[in-house]
C-alpha cells in the first residue's frame, strides 16, 4: 500500500483517482472508464513491482456478462482490455526486480516517465471503442495464445457488433471456429452461441 501510495500526486495531476478497496487508479468517462494496476510483490527471496493498463467499455460488459458466470460485483469492474507496458512503449519490462529502496525509486521515476511519454496517450486511445475495437480486430491473423481466451472471444465480438458491423461477420467465424477447435467446454460453447444469438438480433 505504502508503494502505490507513492504515486498518489503524479496520478492525480493527470485525473486518475486512487481506489482504495481495488487498490487501482481510475479515471471515469461516461461510456467507460481508463485503469492503472500496480502490483508490488514481497517475497524472502525477491521483491518485484509490476503495472498494468487497462480499458473498460462499460457496454461491452454488461452484454458480455448476461453470458458467463460471474461473482455478484464482478461485471461491475471488469476490464475490456488489459495491458502490459512493455507491448506498449517498450520503455520500461514486464516486471522490475526490486532488491533495495534505491532501485524502487529508480524503477517508479521509469515508470512515470513511460506513463507521461507512451501510456497515458494509449489509454487516451484505447478509450475510443472503435480504436479498441481495432486493436481486438488486428489479431485475427494471430495465433490465440492467452489463457483468457473465452473472455477475449466475446469481448471481442460484441465490441465488432456495438462499434464496427463490418468486422463482425468475420470476427464472428473466426472465433465460433477457435471455440469450437480448442475443445471448449459445453457450456462455454452453449454461453457463447447463446451471445451470439443475442448480438444477431440486436440493434444498433
Amino acid at each position: 500500500m505504502e508503494v502505490i501510495e507513492f504515486h498518489h500526486e503524479f496520478f492525480n495531476d493527470f485525473e486518475f483517482n486512487f481506489h482504495s478497496t481495488h487498490l487501482l487508479y481510475h479515471k471515469n468517462f461516461p461510456h467507460g472508464q481508463q485503469v492503472i494496476f500496480i502490483h508490488y510483490t514481497e517475497n524472502p527471496d525477491k521483491t518485484s513491482l509490476e503495472y498494468r493498463l487497462g480499458i473498460r467499455i462499460n457496454a461491452v460488459e454488461e452484454i458480455i456478462h448476461k453470458f458467463l458466470p460471474t461473482l455478484s460485483d464482478y461485471s461491475e469492474r471488469s476490464i475490456t482490455l488489459l495491458q502490459s507496458p512493455e507491448k506498449i512503449g517498450k520503455m520500461i519490462p514486464q516486471r522490475f526486480d526490486i532488491e533495495n529502496d534505491s532501485q524502487l525509486a529508480e524503477a517508479i521515476m521509469a515508470a512515470e516517465k513511460f506513463f507521461v511519454l507512451h501510456g497515458f496517450s494509449w489509454l487516451d486511445e484505447m478509450i475510443q471503442p472503435l480504436n479498441l475495437e481495432n486493436e481486438f480486430a488486428n489479431r485475427i491473423d494471430k495465433e490465440f495464445r492467452t489463457q483468457n481466451f473465452v473472455y477475449t472471444s466475446f469481448r471481442g465480438v460484441t465490441l465488432a457488433k456495438l462499434y464496427k458491423q463490418e468486422d463482425y461477420p468475420i470476427l464472428r467465424k473466426m472465433y465460433l471456429e477457435q471455440i469450437q477447435k480448442r475443445e471448449m467446454t459445453p457450456f462455454t460453447i452453449a454461453s457463447f452461441l447463446h451471445l451470439l444469438n443475442y448480438l444477431d438480433n440486436l440493434e444498433v
